[in-house]
């Protein structure tokens, strides 16, 4: 193998540790406002829809923000390399917080989502840089412990966002949810500006100019992968003309962004980083491990409030066990990382105990005891904290230094990118399995009610609904069936726990795969000095 280019050292840090500290706060508000923003939200969104009207729309109001995020991110870092990271930031607060400002006076739902894009390339920007800044801030035998208290932050704004967003909502309103945003953008703003001053990048060092036309060939790709994965399944059917038509135009989008990246000195999103192996593998590994995140945060609640009957509240405060095992594992990863200089056996080892907990979830029941799944969870929790905070680190401890922006924004966007992909598998495996089942648990005499009724028993908004289903009850009452109504939600809660199950084993078996692809990232030494990179670029080689 030949010997990899020495990597530049960091700028010169001036920073006095106080000054770093402070820094770091202004990263962790950053982060806080930004993962915030993600969860807030959906507590608010049914209320807006009933003052807004154009329910038709509602998906768009998420749609919008994560497709503005995911083609962000990769463009604000490299951009980054060129023109630091202060700038982007600071640039990023002010665009979310007017974003934010904007969403709290808007009047129809085509306002909204057009304001949640434009929200959504500030919040982009700004968990682009996040992570990127942590290691203009830190050496990276330091960045280990910095990283695990980023996954501390998300884990906590999990939480703490749609109790928020709920709160709000119903004593002050849901505008009150977007005004939120306003308070820890000035704190943010306000500790960027004044303690994160670090050398911008020499003039002339990155070579290059900005790629307008591979931003706009990634931006068409993911904007079509996003409209088929949101409209496939639901909308319109995976193989009608359009959704196979987006698909078909994702492809070449995609094949013509990868030959035009390849001539390119300074790529939007650099594919040339993939030729390592460490960079592939914990891109490759991210991808996948967001399926088993995303399942969680995504079908517990549904599992807690559709089939165990709890309150929306409650099936919201569900998640507080797999977030404080990852809050604990994430802080204690960075920890151990920073003391050991090994990062390698936390990643494979958190990914073994999730894809575990993910099997161990695909065995829910009717009758699960509340305790054995709050435990699953928590398990769950303490697999994924040091995978998502360490997997950064990895790339991160790969990467040149003149592409440490572009390496760490690549990373988060082929998370971003399993995400979305999760999401719409998640959703077609759940719609197949209550369409193929869900006939056959009913009781016989539904099949013999008229058409409408029994496609209002085969919906499954009954199970979170309860307006949806005192009016079933009512009707079955007024036809003379008054006691067809709890076998009916028993079998829908039997086939929805069945669907739900096979949510967690497919994503068990994608964690699965991660941790294999895991076994195989090269472990390379964290140093104490970013001036001693060239060595450790030296030692990985021979380590490969």
């Amino acid at each position: 193998m030949t010997a990899a280019a020495p990597i530049p050292a960091a700028p010169h840090n001036t920073l006095s540790e106080r000054e770093k500290l402070l820094a770091f706060a202004g990263i962790l508000t950053v982060l806080f406002l930004s993962s915030l923003n993600m969860t807030v939200v959906g507590s608010a969104m049914p209320r807006v829809i009933s003052d807004l009207g154009g329910f038709h729309l509602y998906a768009w109001a998420f749609t919008a923000y994560s497709l503005t995020t995911t083609v962000t991110i990769p463009i604000v870092g490299t951009l980054s390399d060129r023109y630091g990271r202060r700038p982007l930031i600071l640039l990023g607060i002010v665009v979310f917080a007017l974003g934010s400002m904007g969403l709290g006076f808007v009047q129809s739902m085509e306002q909204l989502i057009a304001l949640r894009a434009i929200q959504g390339i500030g919040g982009g920007t700004l968990m682009a840089m996040s992570f990127t800044a942590i290691a203009d801030l830190f050496t990276p035998i330091e960045r280990g412990r910095y990283q695990g208290y980023t996954g501390a932050v998300w884990g906590i704004s999990s939480v703490v966002g749609p109790l928020v967003g709920g709160f709000l909502t119903d004593h002050f309103g849901w505008r009150s949810v977007f005004f939120l945003n306003l308070p820890f953008a000035l704190l943010a703003l306000f500790f960027i500006w004044r303690f994160f001053r670090l050398p911008a990048p020499t003039p002339g060092s990155v070579k290059g100019g900005f790629d307008a036309l591979g931003a706009t060939l990634l931006a068409g790709a993911v904007t079509t992968l996003t409209l088929a994965v949101s409209w496939g399944g639901g909308t319109y059917a995976w193989d009608s003309p359009r959704i196979l038509g987006l698909l078909g135009a994702t492809l070449a989008l995609g094949a013509w962004y990868a030959a035009h990246s390849a001539r390119q000195e300074r790529a939007i999103l650099d594919l040339g980083l993939l030729r390592d192996r460490g960079i592939l593998l914990a891109s490759l590994a991210g991808f996948l491990v967001s399926a088993g995140m995303y399942a969680a945060i995504l079908y517990l609640p549904l599992y807690m409030q559709g089939v165990r009957g709890s309150s929306a509240s409650g099936s919201g405060l569900a998640l507080a066990p797999l977030m404080g095992g990852m809050i604990l594992t994430s802080t204690l990863s960075g920890q151990l990382v920073s003391r050991t200089g090994r990062y390698k056996r936390l990643i494979v080892g958190g990914a073994l105990v999730a894809s575990l907990a993910l099997v161990l979830s695909s065995t829910l029941s009717l009758s699960t005891p509340l305790w054995l799944a709050v435990t699953m969870m928590i398990l769950l929790g303490l697999g994924l904290g040091p995978v998502n905070s360490q997997l950064t680190l990895a790339v991160q401890n790969a990467a040149p230094r003149q592409k440490l922006g572009s390496a760490t924004g690549g990373n988060q966007f082929f998370r971003q990118i399993g995400g979305t992909l999760a999401v719409s598998l998640f959703g077609a495996l759940v719609n197949a399995h209550l369409s193929h089942d869900l006939s056959a648990k009913l009781p016989a005499a539904v099949r013999r009610l008229p058409a409408p009724m029994q496609d209002a028993i085969a919906n499954p908004n009954l199970l979170t609904s309860e307006r949806a289903t005192h009016l079933l009850g009512w009707a079955l009452k007024k036809m003379g069936h008054h006691e067809m109504l709890a076998p009916i939600m028993q079998a829908l809660r039997g086939v929805m726990v069945g669907a739900i199950d096979q949510v967690f084993l497919v994503s068990a078996g994608l964690v699965g795969l991660a941790f294999v692809l895991t076994l195989a990232l090269p472990e390379r030494p964290l140093q104490g000095r970013a001036q001693s990179r060239p060595q450790v670029a030296e030692e990985a080689v021979a380590t490969d």
